[in-house]
Protein backbone atom coordinates (compact mmCIF):
# COMPACT_ATOMS: atom_id res chain seq x y z
CA UNK A 1 0.00 0.00 0.00
CA UNK A 2 0.96 3.91 -0.67
CA UNK A 3 2.69 5.58 2.06
CA UNK A 4 0.82 8.77 0.52
CA UNK A 5 -2.54 9.36 2.50
CA UNK A 6 -6.12 10.64 0.53
CA UNK A 7 -5.04 14.39 1.33
CA UNK A 8 -1.85 14.19 -0.65
CA UNK A 9 -4.17 13.59 -4.08
CA UNK A 10 -7.02 15.64 -5.39
CA UNK A 11 -9.74 14.92 -4.46
CA UNK A 12 -11.77 12.03 -6.57
CA UNK A 13 -8.46 11.82 -8.50
CA UNK A 14 -7.62 8.32 -9.89
CA UNK A 15 -4.81 8.38 -7.54
CA UNK A 16 -7.51 9.37 -4.40
CA UNK A 17 -9.53 6.58 -5.67
CA UNK A 18 -7.11 4.09 -5.36
CA UNK A 19 -6.21 4.63 -2.43
CA UNK A 20 -9.86 4.56 -0.97
CA UNK A 21 -9.68 1.10 -2.30
CA UNK A 22 -6.06 0.40 -1.05
CA UNK A 23 -7.34 1.39 2.42
CA UNK A 24 -10.97 -0.24 3.04
CA UNK A 25 -11.28 -3.83 2.39
CA UNK A 26 -14.91 -4.74 1.11
CA UNK A 27 -17.65 -4.45 3.15
CA UNK A 28 -20.08 -7.17 1.49
CA UNK A 29 -21.07 -9.26 -1.26
CA UNK A 30 -24.52 -7.96 -1.73
CA UNK A 31 -25.39 -5.96 -4.94
CA UNK A 32 -27.02 -2.19 -4.98
CA UNK A 33 -30.52 -2.58 -3.64
CA UNK A 34 -31.37 0.34 -6.29
CA UNK A 35 -29.95 -2.01 -8.90
CA UNK A 36 -32.35 -5.03 -7.79
CA UNK A 37 -35.26 -3.12 -7.91
CA UNK A 38 -34.66 -1.20 -11.04
CA UNK A 39 -33.23 -3.80 -13.44
CA UNK A 40 -34.66 -7.40 -12.35
CA UNK A 41 -37.25 -7.13 -14.99
CA UNK A 42 -35.53 -6.30 -17.72
CA UNK A 43 -34.22 -8.58 -20.09
CA UNK A 44 -30.53 -9.60 -20.04
CA UNK A 45 -28.39 -8.26 -22.80
CA UNK A 46 -25.46 -6.25 -22.87
CA UNK A 47 -24.19 -3.61 -20.00
CA UNK A 48 -21.83 -1.26 -18.82
CA UNK A 49 -21.10 -1.07 -15.39
CA UNK A 50 -19.38 2.54 -15.24
CA UNK A 51 -17.50 3.00 -12.14
CA UNK A 52 -17.81 -1.04 -11.41
CA UNK A 53 -15.46 -0.41 -7.67
CA UNK A 54 -14.74 -4.20 -6.67
CA UNK A 55 -17.61 -5.65 -8.92
CA UNK A 56 -20.44 -6.39 -6.97
CA UNK A 57 -22.96 -5.12 -9.10
CA UNK A 58 -21.48 -6.38 -12.51
CA UNK A 59 -21.39 -9.98 -11.10
CA UNK A 60 -24.91 -9.54 -10.14
CA UNK A 61 -26.01 -9.21 -13.79
CA UNK A 62 -23.66 -11.48 -15.10
CA UNK A 63 -25.07 -14.02 -12.63
CA UNK A 64 -28.71 -12.82 -14.80
CA UNK A 65 -27.33 -13.20 -18.02
CA UNK A 66 -25.81 -9.99 -18.92
CA UNK A 67 -22.82 -10.00 -21.04
CA UNK A 68 -20.66 -6.99 -19.08
CA UNK A 69 -18.33 -4.06 -19.74
CA UNK A 70 -17.13 -3.38 -15.80
CA UNK A 71 -15.01 -0.23 -15.99
CA UNK A 72 -13.20 1.69 -13.09
CA UNK A 73 -10.75 4.34 -12.65
CA UNK A 74 -8.58 2.80 -9.88
CA UNK A 75 -6.70 -0.66 -10.59
CA UNK A 76 -6.89 -1.78 -7.07
CA UNK A 77 -10.45 -1.79 -7.57
CA UNK A 78 -10.28 -4.06 -10.81
CA UNK A 79 -8.24 -6.67 -9.63
CA UNK A 80 -10.04 -6.93 -6.55
CA UNK A 81 -13.09 -7.47 -8.45
CA UNK A 82 -11.78 -9.65 -10.93
CA UNK A 83 -10.69 -12.00 -7.93
CA UNK A 84 -14.36 -11.65 -7.10
CA UNK A 85 -15.78 -13.15 -10.13
CA UNK A 86 -13.49 -16.00 -10.32
CA UNK A 87 -15.03 -17.13 -7.38
CA UNK A 88 -17.99 -17.47 -8.73
CA UNK A 89 -19.49 -19.98 -11.14
CA UNK A 90 -17.80 -20.95 -13.75
CA UNK A 91 -20.39 -18.97 -16.55
CA UNK A 92 -19.94 -16.35 -14.38
CA UNK A 93 -16.55 -14.26 -14.91
CA UNK A 94 -16.51 -15.37 -19.02
CA UNK A 95 -19.43 -12.60 -19.09
CA UNK A 96 -17.50 -9.42 -18.05
CA UNK A 97 -15.00 -7.18 -19.67
CA UNK A 98 -12.64 -5.70 -16.95
CA UNK A 99 -10.98 -2.49 -17.87
CA UNK A 100 -8.90 0.55 -16.28
CA UNK A 101 -10.23 3.49 -17.34
CA UNK A 102 -10.98 6.91 -16.75
CA UNK A 103 -15.25 7.50 -17.23
CA UNK A 104 -14.58 11.21 -18.03
CA UNK A 105 -12.23 10.68 -21.04
CA UNK A 106 -12.87 6.93 -22.08
CA UNK A 107 -14.95 6.48 -25.08
CA UNK A 108 -17.10 2.93 -25.74
CA UNK A 109 -16.51 1.24 -28.91
CA UNK A 110 -20.29 -0.21 -28.58
CA UNK A 111 -23.94 0.82 -27.47
CA UNK A 112 -25.35 -1.13 -24.57
CA UNK A 113 -28.95 -2.31 -23.59
CA UNK A 114 -27.85 -0.96 -19.96
CA UNK A 115 -25.51 1.58 -18.51
CA UNK A 116 -25.40 1.97 -14.86
CA UNK A 117 -23.37 4.27 -12.76
CA UNK A 118 -23.69 4.42 -9.16
CA UNK A 119 -22.00 6.69 -6.88
CA UNK A 120 -19.53 8.18 -9.57
CA UNK A 121 -17.89 11.48 -8.55
CA UNK A 122 -16.84 12.59 -12.20
CA UNK A 123 -13.70 15.04 -12.02
CA UNK A 124 -16.56 17.62 -14.78
CA UNK A 125 -19.98 19.05 -13.92
CA UNK A 126 -22.44 16.22 -13.27
CA UNK A 127 -25.03 16.78 -16.14
CA UNK A 128 -22.08 16.67 -18.82
CA UNK A 129 -21.32 12.87 -17.22
CA UNK A 130 -24.86 11.83 -17.40
CA UNK A 131 -25.09 13.07 -21.07
CA UNK A 132 -21.53 10.85 -22.05
CA UNK A 133 -23.21 8.24 -20.17
CA UNK A 134 -26.59 8.51 -22.38
CA UNK A 135 -24.69 8.86 -25.66
CA UNK A 136 -23.72 4.79 -24.61
CA UNK A 137 -27.09 3.56 -24.42
CA UNK A 138 -28.64 1.57 -27.48
CA UNK A 139 -31.68 2.36 -28.93
CA UNK A 140 -34.45 0.67 -26.61
CA UNK A 141 -31.91 0.20 -24.08
CA UNK A 142 -31.84 1.67 -20.55
CA UNK A 143 -29.25 4.24 -18.36
CA UNK A 144 -29.90 4.21 -14.34
CA UNK A 145 -28.23 7.04 -12.44
CA UNK A 146 -27.86 6.19 -8.37
CA UNK A 147 -26.09 9.17 -6.52
CA UNK A 148 -26.14 10.57 -2.74
CA UNK A 149 -29.08 13.12 -2.94
CA UNK A 150 -28.45 16.36 -1.81
CA UNK A 151 -30.29 16.27 1.35
CA UNK A 152 -28.40 13.36 2.37
CA UNK A 153 -26.23 15.69 4.93
CA UNK A 154 -23.87 12.68 6.26
CA UNK A 155 -22.59 11.91 3.10
CA UNK A 156 -21.80 15.68 2.05
CA UNK A 157 -19.85 16.09 5.57
CA UNK A 158 -18.07 12.56 4.97
CA UNK A 159 -16.82 13.61 1.07
CA UNK A 160 -13.74 15.29 0.32
CA UNK A 161 -16.03 17.82 -1.81
CA UNK A 162 -19.19 17.94 -3.18
CA UNK A 163 -20.52 14.29 -3.64
CA UNK A 164 -23.96 14.29 -4.09
CA UNK A 165 -26.48 14.92 -7.06
CA UNK A 166 -30.10 15.89 -7.44
CA UNK A 167 -32.86 14.60 -9.84
CA UNK A 168 -32.93 18.00 -12.14
CA UNK A 169 -29.31 17.90 -12.91
CA UNK A 170 -29.63 14.23 -13.92
CA UNK A 171 -32.92 14.64 -16.56
CA UNK A 172 -31.85 17.83 -17.60
CA UNK A 173 -28.93 15.83 -19.70
CA UNK A 174 -32.20 13.55 -20.44
CA UNK A 175 -34.44 16.34 -22.47
CA UNK A 176 -34.28 14.95 -25.82
CA UNK A 177 -37.49 13.29 -27.48
CA UNK A 178 -35.38 10.19 -27.45
CA UNK A 179 -35.48 9.74 -23.67
CA UNK A 180 -38.78 8.41 -21.54
CA UNK A 181 -37.83 8.97 -17.84
CA UNK A 182 -39.49 6.20 -16.05
CA UNK A 183 -38.27 6.85 -12.11
CA UNK A 184 -37.04 9.67 -10.95
CA UNK A 185 -37.14 10.26 -7.14
CA UNK A 186 -35.10 10.61 -3.77
CA UNK A 187 -35.35 7.08 -1.76
CA UNK A 188 -34.13 5.75 1.68
CA UNK A 189 -31.23 2.96 1.85
CA UNK A 190 -31.45 0.74 4.35
CA UNK A 191 -27.91 -0.53 5.84
CA UNK A 192 -27.26 -3.87 7.28
CA UNK A 193 -27.87 -4.51 11.43
CA UNK A 194 -24.99 -2.77 13.03
CA UNK A 195 -23.49 -0.02 10.96
CA UNK A 196 -22.61 3.32 11.96
CA UNK A 197 -25.88 4.68 10.51
CA UNK A 198 -29.20 2.98 9.75
CA UNK A 199 -29.96 4.61 6.15
CA UNK A 200 -28.95 6.79 3.44
CA UNK A 201 -30.78 8.94 0.76
CA UNK A 202 -30.15 8.51 -3.21
CA UNK A 203 -31.22 9.90 -6.35
CA UNK A 204 -32.21 7.44 -8.47
CA UNK A 205 -33.00 7.86 -12.44
CA UNK A 206 -34.11 5.40 -14.87
CA UNK A 207 -34.40 6.36 -18.55
CA UNK A 208 -35.41 4.38 -21.51
CA UNK A 209 -34.25 5.56 -24.95
CA UNK A 210 -37.16 5.13 -27.80
CA UNK A 211 -36.43 2.90 -30.71
CA UNK A 212 -35.80 4.37 -34.07
CA UNK A 213 -39.32 6.01 -35.38
CA UNK A 214 -41.04 5.88 -32.26
CA UNK A 215 -41.42 8.89 -29.53
CA UNK A 216 -39.50 9.25 -26.41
Amino acid sequence: MSNKSHADHPAFSPQWWDHHYQGHPAAHDAPSPQLVAEVTDLAAGTALDAGCGRGTDAVWLARRGWQVTAIDVSPTAVRAAEEFAARQAPEVAPRISWTVADLTVWEPAQQYDLVVSQYVHPDMPFGQFVARLARAVAPGGALLVVGHDHADHHSAAHAPQRASIDLDTVTAALTDAMWEVRVAESRTRLLAPGASRTSFHDVVVRAHRSEPGQPG
